[in-house]
């Protein structure tokens, strides 16, 4: 057996030796690993391409009135000895990025290649220095609040733009803004106007954001969806943030007076476990919170808010869509003093009529029962939570808290929690699948400014 291996032992020995004696004896290769494969310039349709080659990214913008649909490489050149997938005459569909392979020997590099119109776009806008605009380039519009006591007669503009592009009036006018103001933006090709509105309102200009589970606000269910664009169209100082952006540290919570967490009844995002400390903290560090639908699902056992870390003991509905065949509200009996419900009419039988007969509904709600188990009474219930009632349900049931206010208190040292307000009721729906004219729609929405405003204080 020894005899056998060392057999072994030598050939593998021996075949070894051979192999290094080849290597030093024949340093040649038909590898060709030396060439450079960069892309020096570029034409399509006339225009001249700008290449990033640490990047491996190409960007051409072309004329307005150019096909996008239907291109041709002009010119292209490339590093010596290198040749590309897209020759000088290659046609091709720009409407979408393009992958240009380019090779030289035995190495090759792939850039994206993308093709657009000339284009102009507002990156900031501000009034006065201190009052931020709300940019959509898509509409070519600009929206401004401003606090009703300020004069829009005499207000300096000041914003930037994408590169190369010209704007008339030019940043740094002084502009009336009693009526809406016209500026109209060029590069090259490209003219476009847009329209800048300045509205006074009674909103508070403190910082707020929107949170949703989605990377943006498009890709949010239609109810929160509905919602978070009413607050970006017409809550001043407003921003979409996604909760992935809180976990990554892209966004900090600290930087808004106030948050609003609407979530659609199907979202319970795991997301919102990895960012419990970081909402629990925003709190006791004095953020104020509106949980609203779903949001009020974590405000206990995930943000650690109520003093028994429970959510709300009675959760229905939500997962499909009725047609109201009555008036939808909640009661506010005994409350009606609280700031959240100024200007707003109650109807016979005190309640705040929010979806009118005919809207549709998927009756999601999110309440307490207070005379339940563990709580057994409203005085219980108070003290097992530290919340107090702020309204009862559609038919006045004392026993059922729909809204529910959890005020602050010396969380840290040096530090006061925020004020949390929690929104159960079926009746806070944004999206009408019906599209009904709704003529409760104002007071969904004032009692949504009184509780932004009042959470803001």
């Amino acid at each position: 057996m020894k005899t056998i291996l060392k057999s072994l032992y030598s050939l593998s020995l021996a075949a070894l030796m051979f192999a290094t004696w080849s290597c030093d004896s024949d340093n040649t290769s038909d590898m060709l690993l030396d060439g450079s494969t960069r892309i020096e310039a570029i034409t399509v349709n006339g225009f001249d391409g700008v290449i990033d080659n640490a990047a491996k990214v190409v960007s051409v913008n072309v004329s307005t009135d150019i096909d996008l649909a239907d291109l041709k490489i002009d010119a292209i050149t490339l590093s010596e000895g290198a040749t590309c997938d897209y020759p000088v005459g290659t046609k091709f569909d720009g409407t979408v990025p393009r992958a240009i392979k380019v090779v030289n020997g035995n190495v090759y590099s792939e850039y994206t290649m993308s093709v657009k119109h000339d284009n102009v776009e507002f990156l900031t806008f501000t009034l006065n220095g201190k009052f931020t605009g709300s940019i959509d380039n898509f509409a070519r519009t600009i929206q401004c609040f401003v606090p009703m006591e300020t004069d829009v007669t005499q207000m300096q503009a000041v914003f930037t733009v994408n590169e190369g592009a010209t704007v008339t009036p030019e940043s740094g006018s002084v502009l009336d803004f009693t009526q809406p103001v016209k500026f109209t933006a060029t590069l090259r090709t490209a003219v476009v106007e847009y329209t800048v509105t300045v509205i006074q309102d009674d909103m508070s200009q403190k910082p707020k954001a929107f949170i949703g589970n989605a990377s943006a606000l498009e890709g949010l269910g239609e109810e929160a969806k509905a919602a978070c664009k009413w607050m970006l169209e017409n809550v001043p100082n407003t921003r979409y943030i996604s909760i992935q952006d809180i976990i990554d540290g892209r966004v900090k919570l600290d930087e808004f007076n106030m948050i609003w967490c609407h979530f659609d009844w199907t979202d319970w995002p795991g997301q919102l476990w990895d960012s419990r400390d970081l909402f629990n903290s925003y709190w006791l560090r004095g953020g104020a919170i509106l949980a609203s639908r779903d949001g009020a699902r974590y405000i206990n056992d995930v943000w650690r808010i109520a003093r028994d870390q429970q959510s709300p003991n009675n959760m229905f509905g939500g997962d499909s869509y009725e047609t109201l065949t009555d008036d939808l509200g909640f009661s506010i009996t005994g409350h009606e003093g609280h700031p959240i419900y100024e200007g707003l009419e109650t109807d016979a039988d005190n309640r705040i009529i929010l979806l009118a007969k005919g809207c549709s509904n998927t009756n999601r709600t999110l309440q307490w029962g207070v005379d339940w188990d563990p709580y057994g009474s409203m005085a219980g219930w108070e003290e097992r939570t530290g919340a107090k009632a702020l309204a009862s349900g559609h038919d006045y049931d004392i026993n059922r808290v729909t809204i529910a206010e959890f005020e602050p208190y010396e969380a840290l040292k040096g530090f006061t929690s925020g004020r949390v307000i929690t929104i159960g009721t079926p009746a806070y729906e944004w999206y009408d699948k019906n599209g009904t004219d709704n003529p409760y729609r104002q007071n969904i929405i004032k009692l949504t400014k009184n509780t932004i405003n009042y959470l803001c204080q």
